[in-house]
């Protein structure tokens, strides 16, 4: 249902107000801007709050979202004042964050979605910028991952950098933020059968051209600036590198989780293309 909105302080669209200077975290929302968001959002298992869009884009979201969600129409030039800075992709959404789930709950869920003893999934103890975590994310969802491991201070997948980054993968990748890694990692291990790989910057590790993967397989990918911590990588059966030429020293880490995410999804058939 169309709503048009006609003042920058209209209480509908509060949660879109001045997003440049401030968080939605404390609110259990979160933000997704721009047209392939708002539609993947519409389309994820995540509850839509409401939808502001510009006038040219209304018809359109009107029908996507049918009598579900409120969706408010603005002038461009309102649209900006609200939002508090140059934004050029036609529509924002508002999403309801989720209560946060158990492990074991996600990984129940999979498993009977998918019929299979297959698991692929990612651990990412700590990692720090948005931008690392979208690009992971965006690699899971294209290379057929189950699900991802947050420790307790890696960032938000939901905050408006990771998200966009992502291109929706946030939505459509199950994880979990773990209070206590290193239990739930030797859970996983004991409970779930999984195989732990480390991903590692060492040139006498093996290449990662020679991993093999188990059914259960789970690959950790360290901190931006130090990598793989001492205490998760004593939990990892095996350690794997990606070769590279002598004058080079590192790769973005969401650079590294595709390649690595590719070589895995290798043993996994019918990933869609």
């Amino acid at each position: 249902m169309l709503e048009l909105i006609t003042s920058w302080d209209d209480p509908r669209i509060a949660a879109y107000r001045n997003l440049r200077d401030r968080t939605l975290r404390g609110e259990s929302l979160f933000v997704a801007e721009g047209l392939i968001l708002t539609r993947r959002l519409l389309e994820s298992p995540y509850e839509t709050e409401s939808i502001l869009v510009e006038e040219g884009f209304a018809q359109e979201f009107e029908q996507l979202a049918g009598d579900r969600v409120p969706v408010y129409v603005a002038r461009k030039d309102l649209l900006l004042k609200i939002v508090g800075f140059p934004f050029h992709r036609g529509a924002l959404a508002v999403g309801r964050r989720p209560p946060s789930p158990k492990l074991d709950d996600v990984l129940e869920g999979q498993a009977s979605r998918q019929g299979s003893d297959r698991l692929r999934l990612v651990i990412l103890p700590e990692v720090t910028k948005p931008e690392n975590l979208g690009l992971t994310f965006r690699a899971a969802a294209a290379f057929g991952v189950h699900a991802i491991v947050l420790g307790s201070r890696s960032c938000d997948p939901l905050s408006r950098r990771a998200l966009r980054v992502s291109m929706g993968g946030v939505l459509t990748v199950p994880f979990v933020r773990s209070e206590d890694l290193r239990r739930d990692l030797s859970a996983l291990k004991s409970d779930w059968g999984v195989e732990l790989s480390a991903a590692v910057l060492d040139k006498d590790a093996p290449p990662l051209a020679e991993a093999h993967w188990s059914t259960r397989a789970g690959v950790v990918f360290g901190n931006e600036f130090y990598g793989v911590g001492k205490d998760t990588l004593s939990l990892c059966d095996r350690r794997w590198t990606i070769p590279m030429a002598p004058d080079v020293d590192s790769l973005n880490l969401g650079v590294a989780a595709g390649i690595f995410l590719y070589e895995m999804s290798k043993s996994q058939p019918n990933v869609a293309s």
